[in-house]
């Protein structure tokens, strides 16, 4: 149900207000003045906001004002209400971000009217900003893990490399690769190959720092890039990522499970690093150093 927030300090005005509004199925909520508006305006997150602009005290403009400043309230939409279509008033309102406004006495098919139009204008700028956070998601995030994807990873990391030797700061780089993982798909088939993924990147997570970046690089390799972080602290988060791997029981069905290792190479920055890749490529050869000696191990350098 739409919530409305009535604001007026005449009482008549809200009740009146209300019964045309409740009539048409709005859950309507009252303030009496702007101070109790901007109380519950946190309370109750209304869908739209009816404002009148004449009140003693704090004014409807000032209440506006402190609606539209605000980063948890200016999306709501303001309908001011105003005894006088001359007023100044109204254009200051409107310049402050105020969606419309309507005359006293209110005539109330012209204000459902443009109640509808201010609440379709923010529905579509919702769906809008969604659509545009979920084609973001799909552009820089692998659908099957929601660890970034390759070229995300690199833009990233490359900026986290670039700080790092700014600042002359510690960074790392995991190389990490699931072992025999043909095997567990001839095995078991490419769904549990999937999920297997799915629990590598979730062991990762929980392994990981928010600052730290994850990226699926291609089939069962992934990479870690980890800004302030030594040899010894990534060679720590490594073992802690393989260990928690192991243990892990991934199902097939409710009869069969099986369980997975790792390798995973750990290298850091140096002053002969002068690109990102070649860090990348430093921990790639320690992967490979980790599957000849035998899998299952983390190889630091």
């Amino acid at each position: 149900m739409t919530k409305v927030l009535v604001v007026d300090d005449v009482e008549d005005n809200i009740v009146l207000l209300t019964f045309e509004l409740e009539d048409e199925g709005f859950d309507v909520i009252a303030a009496h003045n702007g101070n109790e508006c901007l109380e519950l305006v946190y309370e109750v997150e209304p869908d739209i906001i009816l404002l009148d602009i004449r009140m003693p005290g704090i004014s409807g403009l000032e209440t506006l004002e402190q609606l539209k400043t605000n980063e948890d309230t200016r999306e709501i939409p303001v309908i001011m209400v105003s005894a006088n279509t001359a007023d100044n008033s109204i254009v200051r309102a409107l310049d402050l971000g105020a969606h419309d406004f309507v005359s006293k006495p209110i005539e109330y098919p012209v204000l459902s009217a443009r109640m509808r139009s201010a609440l379709r204008l923010v529905n579509a700028r919702r769906a809008l900003v969604s659509a545009n956070n979920e084609l973001e998601r799909l552009a820089t995030q692998d659908p099957l893990t929601d660890s970034y994807n390759r070229r995300h990873f690199f833009t990233l990391s490359e900026a986290e490399f670039s700080k790092s030797r700014r600042h002359q700061r510690s960074m790392a780089v995991l190389m990490i690769d699931v072992d025999l993982f043909k095997t567990i798909n001839d095995t078991y088939g490419h769904a549990a190959g999937d999920v297997a993924l799915h629990v590598l990147a979730d062991c990762c997570r929980q392994a990981t720092r928010e600052s730290d970046i994850l990226g699926r690089l291609g089939g069962e390799e992934f990479a870690l890039c980890c800004p302030d972080a030594d040899l010894e602290g990534a060679l720590a988060m490594a073992e802690r990522i393989r260990e928690t791997c192991e243990e892990k029981k991934i199902p097939v069905n409710d009869d069969v499970y099986f369980s997975m290792t790792l390798s995973i190479g750990v290298t850091c920055i140096s002053e002969e690093d002068q690109s990102f890749d070649r860090l990348l490529q430093r921990s790639d050869i320690l992967l490979y150093q980790a599957k000849a000696l035998g899998r299952n191990r983390s190889v630091a350098c």
